[in-house]
């Protein structure tokens, strides 16, 4: 049986507000009209939904139990408008995201909290793996975007430029090297160093500075989280040489920020599927994470 929605639509408004005149003032429609979609409807449905008495249309006692599922149909037609204008407003779904530890724990807090605010339908699920692992999470669209650092080789994935920054030094308050503008590798003779990240391509290029300028490294601590890192610094254990964008979270601490000469640079990227293209939503908070980031780059 195919029923006119709009037949429907006039249906409900009469039994809503009593009369044909006054649903077709609702529905922006003539009372002949309204009368005419009436008379349609009762044709399609096999059987009459109106008595018409004096003039007035009466509920038969059909019109009556089909007004009731009518009622239901609309709401969920209502529904379905409304998850419609949340997709297209890009308030609907969900987002998986992937990212290291040092930036979920990091500047994400922030830009994934306004996401949200701005995105209130949105639900939105953070992981952390090892970089292989995010990677292919990506890759398999097991989730839909992730963040990295250069080097990144994968076949499977699609990057997008994020943000650059350097490496910086990062000494307890009042100590020697805070006096300075910038910090050298000369400058790290003799200092016990907290180290992070062994064998990643950053701490190799920190070692190679060190070897250019003749700078023997007393390792103190190793470990492999920036936050931990900025910790042991502000308890007096050493001092550290990490990305200046996520030190910058534990600035709060007794600990002070000086730049590192040779520059040493971090270039993230916003990772994606290169099998599909990345659904507006993706796209959408890429372009809040690139905003944010460099806003918070430049501060």
């Amino acid at each position: 049986m195919k029923i006119s929605l709009r037949g429907l639509e006039s249906f409900r408004e009469i039994m809503r507000k009593g009369s044909a005149t006054a649903a077709a003032r609702e529905l922006s429609l003539s009372q002949p009209a309204v009368s005419r979609l009436i008379g349609q409807l009762e044709r399609e449905l096999g059987f009459n939904v109106f008595d018409r008495i004096k003039g007035r249309l009466v509920p038969t006692q059909q019109g009556l139990l089909l007004y009731e599922e009518v009622g239901s149909a609309f709401l969920a037609l209502e529904r379905v408008s409304t998850v419609a204008r949340d997709v297209r407003d890009l308030n609907a779904g969900q987002l998986r995201i992937v990212a290291p530890p040092s930036l979920a724990e990091g500047p994400l807090v922030g830009i994934i909290g306004t996401f949200i605010k701005k995105h209130p339908n949105v639900r939105v699920v953070l992981d952390s793996n090892s970089r292989p692992t995010a990677m292919n999470m990506i890759a398999t669209r097991a989730a839909d975007c992730g963040f990295g650092k250069l080097p990144l080789e994968h076949p499977g994935i699609h990057k997008r430029p994020l943000v650059v920054n350097e490496t910086t030094c990062v000494v307890p308050r009042g100590h020697r090297l805070a006096r300075k503008r910038t910090v050298s590798a000369t400058d790290l003779a003799g200092e016990e160093l907290i180290m992070i990240g062994r064998g990643s391509d950053t701490r190799l290029r920190i070692e190679a500075a060190l070897r250019a300028a003749g700078v023997v490294p007393r390792i103190r601590l190793e470990t492999h989280n920036v936050g931990a890192a900025c910790a042991f610094v502000a308890a007096g254990v050493g001092i550290t040489l990490v990305n200046d964008m996520l030190a910058r979270v534990y600035c709060q601490r007794e600990i002070e920020l000086r730049p590192f000469r040779p520059r040493i640079i971090h270039e993230y990227m916003f990772m994606t599927s290169s099998g599909a293209s990345a659904s507006p939503l993706t796209l959408a908070f890429y372009a809040a994470c690139r905003d944010a980031l460099h806003r918070y780059h430049a501060a």
